[in-house]
């Protein structure tokens, strides 16, 4: 049970969604996977796509040549990193709806 809007075009069990685009798993009568791992270049919507953005850990968005990405809608959650001083360590946390879950650090 879990929406996304994706940032970036997406490619995913042979259907496109372009940049801007919403889109919810089978569960919910959605036509992305059900358990599908979200990119880091969505922003999910709702707690359960929250749950699974948080599960995949934080990755690099890594931007697509001739995209519309720069076009749409920043996410509102997405990782933040925090170097940790003095250890090397970084602190990854959520921001948006995530605000409220542990860090991560690595």
């Amino acid at each position: 049970m879990s929406t996304y809007r994706f940032f970036q075009d997406h490619s995913i069990g042979g259907l496109y969604y372009s940049a801007g685009s919403t889109a919810s798993t089978r569960d919910v009568g959605g036509t992305l996977p059900t358990g599908w791992v979200p990119t880091p270049a969505c922003d999910p919507l709702d707690t359960a796509a929250v749950n699974a953005f948080y599960a995949a850990g934080p990755k690099a968005v890594i931007l697509q040549p001739n995209t519309l990405s720069f076009q749409v809608r920043p996410p509102a959650t997405y990782w933040k990193a925090t170097p940790m001083p003095g250890n090397g360590c970084t602190s990854y946390s959520l921001t948006g709806l995530g605000a409220a879950l542990s860090p991560i650090f690595a």
